[in-house]
């Protein structure tokens, strides 16, 4: 297979997201991080099979067809998402709006609790070692911080935070754009640097894109006013990290000294790389399948026990510390199950937990339930890291909460058709 009909696949698979994008933008938008994750896998799958070094699995990248293989996953996804959506749209949820003496009360409670995250957050980092100023490591934050107990409430980068601003932003837009320059500075002190500017703005902006009562289309975004700042993001990203790729070499191991080809290979070669490991193995070595689903809790351990080949003890004490790969997720449904029965599974997981999650938070927005919604929200953002980074372990809570919202929806229904019979 020539690198020039992979490339065509690739850029075939970007033509028709943003067909299906344009068709319906607030469905895809609320599935951005999925899409987002595909821009970067694809590229590094290909840059992989050219014959490149992978220095965390000791071995060097051949073709196997890892791409042709994530293709179908990216086109289940994209296919099974906008089925589902279209299917639920027919259904009635019931939602519930907070209100006082028969008043809306939802938005200032949104602001108060906005408030009281942020006092916590920034009380807890003036009493702890902040990771900017070189004390400790963005990795280990939350283990040195005076409260811990806040990293496993709120996250490690309080990401529902820019959601609830953006919930604000049609009444309180100066209270809510001082909020996420807030935000940006808190995550600049913990040594959080690009991704939480980049994930907090699409949170910022998804209840915007899901309360709008116009079609919107790409051509609508697609502007100079909007493409200009951008481009200054991603200039000013590529600046940061090449002074600092310039000054740490981290890539030296593989002999990788000048700071752009270190920028590349950070970019396509490592986030593809699990998915071209098991794909290697068990779609074109053939290796036998565990047939544990279970492993799904933890399934970016799992693979990085079995391709990292790092010293063990040291690897086992990295990732209780933090440290992992990225992007477990669908890899590990290849070492669980045969290829088609991991597609299947895909299937369930995209239209039971994914879908349905995107769905029930769409309606909680329209439906101006924003207490809900921002409790959803952070169950979703859970939901995303699970399906992208591999612990399922992270759903049980959303499933939970999902199933309270069905269930009480179910239950009024009810209630009220009772009343009227």
């Amino acid at each position: 297979m020539s690198l020039y009909t992979i490339i065509l696949l690739y850029f075939l698979l970007v033509i028709l997201t943003i067909y299906m994008v344009n068709r319906n933008f607030k469905i895809y938008y609320l599935y951005g991080l999925i899409l987002y994750q595909t821009i970067t896998i694809i590229p590094s799958i290909i840059y992989i099979e050219t014959g490149k070094y992978i220095a965390e699995q000791g071995k060097t990248g051949y073709y196997v067809g890892a791409v042709w293989y994530y293709a179908v996953f990216y086109l289940i996804t994209l296919l099974i998402v906008y089925a589902t959506h279209n299917t639920l749209k027919k259904i009635k949820l019931t939602t519930f709006e907070l209100k006082i003496n028969h008043k809306p009360f939802e938005e200032k409670a949104v602001i108060v609790i906005v408030s009281i995250v942020f006092f916590l957050l920034f009380f807890n980092l003036a009493q702890s070692p902040i990771p900017l100023f070189g004390h400790v490591s963005r990795f280990d934050f939350w283990k040195y911080a005076k409260f811990p107990i806040l990293g496993k409430i709120f996250g490690n980068t309080a990401m529902f935070l820019p959601f609830a601003l953006g919930i604000l932003f049609k009444k309180f837009k100066k209270l809510s754009i001082s909020g996420m320059l807030l935000y940006i500075i808190y995550n600049f002190l913990i040594g959080q640097k690009f991704s939480p500017i980049l994930s907090g703005s699409f949170s910022f902006f998804l209840p915007l894109v899901l309360a709008s009562k116009t079609q919107i289309k790409l051509k609508s975004i697609i502007k100079l006013k909007f493409i200009i700042p951008a481009l200054l993001v991603v200039f000013s990203a590529y600046k940061v990290i090449y002074n600092k790729y310039e000054k740490i070499h981290p890539f030296a191991v593989i002999k990788i000294y000048n700071p752009n080809e270190a920028i590349l290979y950070r970019i396509f070669g490592l986030q593809g790389h699990l998915f071209w490991g098991a794909t290697e193995t068990f779609a074109h070595r053939n290796m036998p399948n565990s047939w544990n689903p279970l492993e799904l809790n933890y399934g970016m351990h799992k693979m990085m026990r079995y391709f990292s080949n790092a010293d063990k003890e040291k690897l086992e004490q990295n990732m209780k510390g933090g440290f992992s790969y990225t992007n477990a997720y669908p890899a590990v449904l290849f070492m669980i199950f045969p290829v088609s029965i991991a597609y299947l599974f895909h299937i369930l997981i995209v239209i039971f937990i994914l879908s349905l999650s995107g769905w029930i938070l769409m309606k909680l927005i329209t439906n101006h339930s924003y207490l809900f919604a921002i409790i959803s929200f952070q169950f979703y953002i859970w939901t995303i890291y699970a399906l992208t980074m591999g612990y399922f372990y992270k759903l049980k809570f959303g499933i939970l909460f999902n199933l309270i919202v069905l269930g009480l929806s179910y239950y009024y229904e009810q209630t009220k058709k009772i009343k009227h019979e």
